[in-house]
């Protein structure tokens, strides 16, 4: 790093948290449930954390693990950093915060041994942190002053859909501060096709990131998105056309068509004069459908793209919000890949020729997805099935809401109770 870098990155962080005077909160949220800080710390923050370390590994020439649609294993998160060497590496966030911040609190806890500054920009609909006084305005005050966080990372007040128009002001945000590293939809709504709401202005916004950061970010990201899925008031038309590349694949590739019938009969995929609905699959079958079709809808959009784009879902997971509604929370994780690949001289002018880069075609970045759906997990028997690790999350999430102005030993109780609203 220059001594004009140093002095850049001097003047947008902290070196020390000042003080910041809270309201004491004991009033709790179906998102400060114990599952949430499931979905935090054992999927979003770990694979931020092993994104970074691949990365710091490229950076400082170390061995590396190669970029692959497997899910690949544990491994330590320490890395080696040379002694008086200063790492420029800033994280980019776009996220959908709360009005706590507390999925940046948490990242931040979770990545400061890499050494990694963030930056972010937030929506949330409600209110923005330039509102004096409100929550966001206090949390956001309090997260940048942290160290390794740039100071000039705030919450705006609009819809992340609004990016979907270009001459918006969201937009011009989103361009001012990505590319981005990670993209974090946590979505109030739903962008499960539904008859209560249409849903397309949020594929609109999704397409319009994509569109944005197939251009201008130059290594792998992470896209995290959390929706609602309510089997009972699915659109058919709507699921249909979600289900086309789907589709198009089943007739395709032989291998993705069989790989499909271990989750749902595919003849009503192929037959449009079947209804997609739960007349027909049931709530699991629906889900695992709806991720399944989403996923391929993206990693259509990847392969459209110039350059291509190899994409991989990474371990994802759904939580029960309504037994009696057969509402579900599913918590789905995408890693894209640029797919660049070096020069060619036709002309054997030069003497040596660059080795080739094989990348991953559609059909095995499609067979990959199937069995990455057959993969989710249900976070309430995760935790249902080990108590220790249920206190451990507990004792987290009271640290972090604490630190946001909670009342600790009433959130104790509040989870001790059941997590009754």
């Amino acid at each position: 790093m220059t001594p004009d870098e140093s002095e850049f990155i001097d003047e947008i962080v902290q070196d020390k948290l000042p003080a910041h005077t809270e309201p004491v909160c004991d009033t709790f949220l179906p998102w400060h449930r114990v599952r949430k800080e499931y979905i935090r710390q054992l999927q979003w923050n770990e694979l931020i954390k092993r994104m970074i370390v691949r990365q710091w590994r490229r950076q400082l020439h170390q061995p590396e693990i190669e970029w692959s649609l497997e899910e690949q294993p544990e491994r330590n998160h320490d890395i080696r950093h040379p002694a008086q060497m200063d790492l420029d590496k800033v994280l980019k966030c776009l996220v959908i915060p709360g009005d706590d911040l507390l999925d940046i609190r948490a990242l931040i806890r979770d990545i400061q041994h890499l050494k990694c500054a963030i930056r972010y920009i937030g929506f949330n609909e409600s209110q923005g942190s330039h509102n004096q006084g409100t929550r966001v305005h206090i949390a956001n005050n309090a997260v940048t002053s942290m160290p390794m966080v740039v100071r000039d990372s705030f919450v705006m007040q609009d819809r992340f859909e609004t990016i979907r128009h270009v001459d918006s002001q969201a937009y011009r945000y989103l361009r001012e501060y990505g590319p981005y590293h990670v993209v974090n939809l946590d979505l109030c709504g739903s962008i499960f096709p539904n008859t209560a709401k249409d849903s397309r202005e949020y594929y609109d916004a999704i397409l319009r990131l994509l569109g944005y950061q197939f251009e201008f970010q130059k290594t792998e990201w992470l896209l995290f998105i959390t929706t609602m899925v309510k089997p009972a008031v699915v659109r058919h038309d709507t699921m249909r056309t979600l289900c086309i590349p789907t589709r198009n694949n089943i007739i395709n590739y032989g291998d993705f068509a069989e790989r499909i019938r271990e989750l749902i009969p595919i003849e009503i995929l192929i037959d449009e004069a079947i209804p997609l609905n739960h007349s027909v699959i049931n709530d699991e079958q629906m889900l695992r459908l709806f991720g399944l079709a989403l996923g391929k809808w993206l990693l259509n959009l990847c392969q459209q793209a110039t350059p291509k784009w190899s994409m991989a879902m990474r371990r994802s997971y759904y939580y029960t919000i309504s037994e009696e509604n057969g509402a579900e929370m599913l918590s789905l994780a995408f890693e894209f890949k640029p797919n660049f690949s070096p020069p060619i001289d036709t002309t054997g002018m030069a003497g040596i020729e660059l080795p080739p880069r094989i990348y991953p075609d559609e059909c095995e970045c499609a067979v990959r997805l199937v069995e990455s759906i057959t993969q989710i997990r249900d976070v309430d028997n995760e935790l249902m099935n080990n108590p220790n690790l249920k206190n451990t999350l507990r004792d987290a999430q009271a640290d972090l809401l604490e630190a946001a102005g909670y009342n600790r030993m009433a959130y104790l109780r509040w989870v001790e109770s059941g997590e009754r609203n």
